[in-house]
């Protein structure tokens, strides 16, 4: 029969925030690599004597690299990917991983424009990226028939 210790430890060790993921959408083009880093002072020697401390960031061996999914596929072929309003949205990215990934690059462009965001729940990654939707990365395809200025096609090509 178990006792409530050993009741209240199983549920700690089975909690739902330890096993939590995220649904990650991104409106990159390509996909992603998200590691972690560690920052590491090292020191260089330096002309005239001495020495200059500087500091590096090396990936975390002990931690496992995600693929955050782009929204980019081949032209005339079909998404390899669940797109929703312009975001690619990869699933199952431990939510513990996303939170220190997320306050290690939390100045990027990518995080601060809303090209890359995540939610626990699928329903509310789809809400978000559909209020997002008519943000532009600046690196969608371009369109041929509507060019920006400046900007024409090679006409040989084209038949008129």
């Amino acid at each position: 029969m178990a006792t409530q210790e050993s009741t209240a430890a199983l549920k700690k060790s089975n909690d739902v925030e330890a096993n939590a993921t995220v649904i990650v959408a991104s409106k990159l083009p390509m996909d992603l690599i998200a590691r972690l880093y560690n920052a590491v002072e090292r020191a260089e020697p330096v002309m005239g004597g001495g020495v200059r401390k500087f500091r590096v960031y090396e990936p975390r061996p002990d931690t496992k690299a995600f693929i955050f999914q782009g929204n980019s596929f081949p032209q005339n072929k079909g998404a390899h990917q669940r797109i929703v309003a312009g975001y690619a949205l990869t699933h199952d990215i431990p939510k513990a991983f996303w939170d220190e990934w997320l306050a290690q690059n939390e100045k990027s462009d990518y995080i601060t424009n809303g090209m890359i965001f995540a939610h626990t729940q699928d329903g509310s990654t789809v809400a978000h990226a559909k209020e997002m939707e008519g943000e532009k990365s600046n690196l969608e395809r371009l369109d041929p028939d509507n060019l920006p200025k400046g900007l024409k096609t090679d006409d040989t090509r084209r038949a008129s």
